[in-house]
């Protein structure tokens, strides 16, 4: 039952993020800004590992279910799991060249988007995990560095969106002491898709008033 919510959740999450490339494509579209273009590839890499990680999953619920294991099974677990990894990684180095970017621009512009269990420690790697806090945290540094700068409601959802994504990474760091904060990570990273979509909504949503 546990598991099956993990999955039901790590499909939300997908959807999430492909919600939130769909708007950062749309404003992308109209504004020709390569941090939106950043953006949107960084999210369609962090739904596409979220629905690798939910199929595997999946397939391992259901090996169990009809007792049939598969000679090379653990070996194809734990390579999807490195390719998952890998995913949210390169995502969040294009989340950190877009700040990189946005730091080169100051223009009036620019500032709509500045604002800016036990199967499934298979996808588990403690190194991968720890570059990923690592650029995370920089992307959130930086997040509440505009915030403070500008105190506008888009960059506050784009610091508690990148928060809430930093907070789950760094909750997954112990899920091998405490196996409930797997659901507690997975909650923190979706309340930070949301926040960045309901930004990338408001964003569209002015930009065609």
């Amino acid at each position: 039952m546990l598991v099956g919510l993990m999955v039901f959740m790590e499909l939300m999450g997908a959807f999430i993020s492909f919600l939130i490339g769909y708007y950062a494509m749309r404003a992308y579209r109209a504004s020709s800004s390569r941090e939106l273009l950043l953006l949107y590839y960084g999210f369609i890499l962090l739904g596409l590992g979220m629905c690798l990680r939910a199929a595997t999953v999946g397939y391992l619920i259901l090996m169990r279910v009809f007792e049939v294991y598969p000679p090379l099974v653990k070996s194809i677990v734990e390579f999807a799991g490195v390719i998952y990894s890998a995913m949210q990684v390169v995502a969040y180095v294009l989340f950190v060249a877009m700040y990189i970017l946005q730091s080169k621009r100051t223009g009036e512009g620019e500032v709509a988007f500045a604002a800016f269990p036990v199967l499934y420690f298979s996808f588990f790697n403690p190194f991968l995990e720890l570059v990923a806090v690592v650029l995370l945290g920089l992307v959130t540094v930086q997040s509440f560095i505009n915030w403070s700068l500008r105190r506008s409601g888009e960059s506050f959802l784009v610091f508690l969106g990148f928060g809430f994504m930093l907070l789950s990474h760094m909750l997954l760091l112990f899920i091998a002491v405490e196996n409930s904060l797997l659901f507690f990570g997975q909650l923190a990273q979706l309340a930070g898709f949301l926040c960045l979509l309901a930004m990338l909504v408001k964003v569209s949503r002015g930009g065609g008033e």
